[in-house]
Formats: C-alpha cells, sequence, structure tokens
C-alpha cells in the first residue's frame, strides 16, 4: 500500500469503472473496517452505511442521482447515512428518553458520516482502486428514504463509488493555500485574493473559467437551490417532526 500522504495527494474522482473486473470482498471488509476507524462525537458513531449490491435498486439509486452511470459500473456502492435512530433505540432499551435537538443531530450525524466516508474512500485508494462521492442522490431524498426504508432518524448524507479504474482523470486543481487557511482569526478575501482564487481553479472547467462551475451549483436558480426545498422537507420528516429518532 502507499504511504498515507501520496494516497491523499494522488487524490482524483473517477467515474471510468472496469465493470468485468472485481473486488475481493476481503477487500470491502477492510474498507468498512476502516471506515468504522474514523473519530466520532461522543463514541456514539452517528452514522450507518448501506452497501447497495442489488443491481436494480442500485439502477434506480443512479437514476435518481442524475443519471450518473458510475454509480452502476462501479464495483461496489455505498450510501452514507446520518443515524439517530440507532442511539435512539440503545437509549430507549436501557429505559432513557431520547433528547430533540435536530439541528444538533444532522450536524453531529453528518460529521460523523462524512469522516467514516473519507476514511473509506482512503483505504480504497491505498488499495489502488478509484473513487468518486455522489452528492447526486440529494436530487431525491425522500425517493431514496423510500427505497432504503429509512427509520425516522435517519437521513441519506452522500454516495461513493468504489471500483476498479479504467483509467485515471488528472489532478484536479484547488484553491491556494492562503485561501483556505486563516491565521488566529477569519480574514475576508480582496478582489485580488478573489482573482487569485478563479486564476488558480480554471483549469477545472472545460471553458476555462470557474465561474460556471459555481454559477451552476451556488447562483440562483442553481442546483443547490433546487435540492433546498425537497431536502427541507425530509429533514423534517426524518429528523425535525420525526424526533431524533426515538424507538
Amino acid at each position: 500500500m502507499k504511504p498515507c500522504t501520496e494516497v491523499m495527494a494522488d487524490h482524483r474522482t473517477v467515474r471510468a469503472y472496469d465493470r468485468e473486473a472485481s473486488i475481493p470482498e476481503a477487500h470491502v471488509e477492510t474498507m468498512l473496517r476502516m471506515a468504522q476507524r474514523a473519530s466520532t462525537d461522543a463514541t456514539a458513531q452517528l452514522y450507518s452505511i448501506v452497501r447497495i449490491r442489488d443491481l436494480e435498486l442500485r439502477q434506480r439509486i443512479a437514476d435518481l442521482a442524475g443519471g450518473q452511470r458510475h454509480v452502476l459500473d462501479a464495483q461496489e456502492f455505498f450510501v452514507f447515512l446520518v443515524d439517530f435512530y440507532r442511539v435512539s433505540s440503545l437509549l430507549t432499551f436501557r429505559g432513557e428518553e431520547p433528547g430533540h435537538y435536530p439541528h444538533l443531530a444532522f450536524l453531529f450525524g453528518a460529521v460523523d458520516a462524512s469522516l467514516a466516508a473519507q476514511n473509506l474512500a482512503l483505504a480504497a485508494e491505498s488499495m489502488g482502486y478509484g473513487v468518486a462521492f455522489i452528492g447526486g442522490i440529494q436530487n431525491h431524498p425522500r425517493e431514496l428514504c423510500d427505497l432504503l426504508g429509512l427509520p425516522p432518524g435517519v437521513l441519506p448524507l452522500v454516495g461513493l463509488c468504489v471500483g476498479v479504474p479504467r483509467h485515471r482523470p488528472p489532478l484536479r486543481p484547488r484553491l491556494p493555500l492562503d485561501a483556505v487557511v486563516h491565521v488566529d482569526r477569519y480574514h475576508p478575501p480582496d478582489r485580488t485574493h478573489l482573482a487569485a482564487m478563479f486564476e488558480a481553479m480554471a483549469p477545472i472547467s472545460s471553458s476555462g473559467d470557474w465561474l460556471d462551475v459555481l454559477r451552476r451549483y451556488f447562483a440562483r436558480g442553481g442546483v443547490m437551490e433546487r435540492r433546498e426545498e425537497a431536502f427541507r422537507r425530509v429533514w423534517e420528516e426524518q429528523l425535525k417532526d420525526g424526533s431524533t429518532g426515538r424507538a
């Protein structure tokens, strides 16, 4: 296996997988065990992972995520969940009443699930596999909750493809370090810094302008704004109105 820093430095999103190849079950188990070694708040491990093996189910998820073919082509596909149902069930089992804190439930569960997902991705990459995180599962969160049979207190966060790469795409650029690292307090960027950020990220777009990507996702009428209402409804149903997963 590669050294950890080398694996991190070589990270890239892989969307083309060798469909004829396979991943040994022992490798998948190692990835899942490494996911479990991620840090977690208050020992609670506020996440669950659904390994999607049924191809019809995976096709349905791929469709909901916007027709992302690599969800179907990858050897493995996982959905990471914010999970307060389990900890609420554990409290109830021992005679305690679960609290009601939906905002913090999502915040801490999302952190735990993200750390576990990143651990699994790093383990996979250290073994030579390619990965791709799938935010598109948030396109239709209600349908995904129903497909996966999620009880109150459980919410889908992100998908993760793992597979044998057909080829490796080039590394994508990142912002200058001083754009994301602040010393002692936050320093809002000035026009010079903003221009430098656009210059650094220009290669990420085929047009040579990072604004095209930012506009698509984060501007008025973009992807995030279109996802917002569906996510809010599911959040209220799964966490807010459904408490934090009382058994």
